[in-house]
């Protein structure tokens, strides 16, 4: 046979090997994972990112003809945001057709106020008809009760966002549902909030704040506990530094915060003053009775809150209160805010 002809049909061969590979790679049958079933595309996600999360669930396994054939069939800003379920044997065009086709889910919007506890988000979300507040105590703890949350649950979003596991105790989700306005899917159980509340804290909380907690020798988890005080105790944000100079300075000096609005955390109240019973109350979160911090937030603080608990303002200020309008007076010496109270709360 001349060599010639041996060429063109090892050629032929290596082409048929190619062709049959291409068409394997795109037309094969992918296997979906059961764990993977049902795959959802957030709001404004790119191709891009779509495609790493289909990798990471171990739907697709390939980057390239995901892509490819993606641009091949024109789609790239076809795909919609929404819960998609998913067949146990797909292939990449009937996937991307599933992905580009379907229905929106009707979206749904909802704000979570800057200091809101779980108790408050728990009230809202049932009023809300989102989710029962029981389902989403089960997920993310009882107020001030540690190892109430579910413990997978809580490993699994502190294995996805480690600054999650900044405390050493499993500990109520308190102080990590980042307050904001979310667009959640009318069907979104109470597991997928959190998770994108989680997600959210752990975005906001930049390097540049994580590095000032390190710098300061702090655990980041005292930090949030300070910022959920300051949060409760001061409206306004201009204040809010000072206050934060104070009680660390308290702590140093070995003297008790003396917030009203941990103890208010324990007791579900929101009275301006607490009663003689109430300063008596034996509980880590009574700052009247204990010198050190209460043991998790007392709320949710926005990155306000935080930015002050990390960058408090350097004065000779010692203590503090706030007026019925909600102004804040320092003072330096306790015969200060003795006259203090007596101008301004008697």
């Amino acid at each position: 046979m001349p060599k010639s002809l041996i060429i063109f049909f090892i050629a032929i061969a290596l082409a048929a090997g190619a062709i049959s590979y291409i068409g394997k790679q795109m037309f094969g049958d992918l296997k979906v994972p059961e764990e993977s079933r049902v795959f959802s595309v957030e709001q404004g996600e790119t191709v891009k990112q779509i495609s790493a999360s289909l990798i990471e669930k171990g739907i697709v396994k390939s980057d390239f003809w995901f892509r490819t054939i993606i641009w091949l069939k024109g789609k790239e800003s076809r795909f919609l945001a929404g819960n998609f379920e998913l067949l146990e044997k797909t292939s990449y065009f009937d996937l991307i057709r599933l992905l580009t086709t379907e229905a929106k889910k009707e979206v749904k919007t909802i704000k979570i106020l800057e200091g809101w506890g779980i108790g408050d988000i728990g009230e809202y979300f049932e009023k809300e008809g989102i989710a029962d507040k029981e389902e989403f105590f089960r997920l993310v703890g009882l107020p001030g009760i540690f190892g109430s949350s579910d413990n997978v649950f809580f490993n699994e979003l502190s294995a996805a966002h480690p600054i999650i596991a900044s405390h050493t105790a499993t500990a109520p989700m308190e102080g990590y549902l980042f307050p904001d306005t979310y667009e959640i899917y009318s069907d979104a159980k109470a597991k997928d909030i959190v998770q994108k509340m989680a997600a959210n804290f752990d975005s906001k909380i930049t390097q540049d704040l994580r590095d000032e907690a390190a710098r300061q020798g702090k655990n980041f988890y005292k930090a949030l506990i300070m910022a959920s005080i300051i949060e409760a105790e001061v409206p306004h944000e201009e204040d809010r530094p000072i206050v934060s100079d104070i009680f660390w300075s308290r702590m140093e000096a070995g003297v008790a915060l003396q917030s009203d609005a941990t103890l208010h955390y324990i007791i579900g109240g929101s009275s301006p003053s607490l009663t003689t019973e109430e300063l008596k109350i034996d509980s880590a979160y009574n700052t009247y009775k204990y010198n050190d911090l209460p043991p998790t937030p007392i709320g949710n603080p926005g990155i306000s809150a935080i930015r002050a608990a990390l960058y408090p303002e350097d004065t000779d200020y010692f203590y503090f209160l706030s007026t019925p309008e909600g102004n804040t007076i320092f003072s330096r010496t306790l015969e200060e805010h003795n006259a203090a109270k007596k101008k301004y709360l008697q």
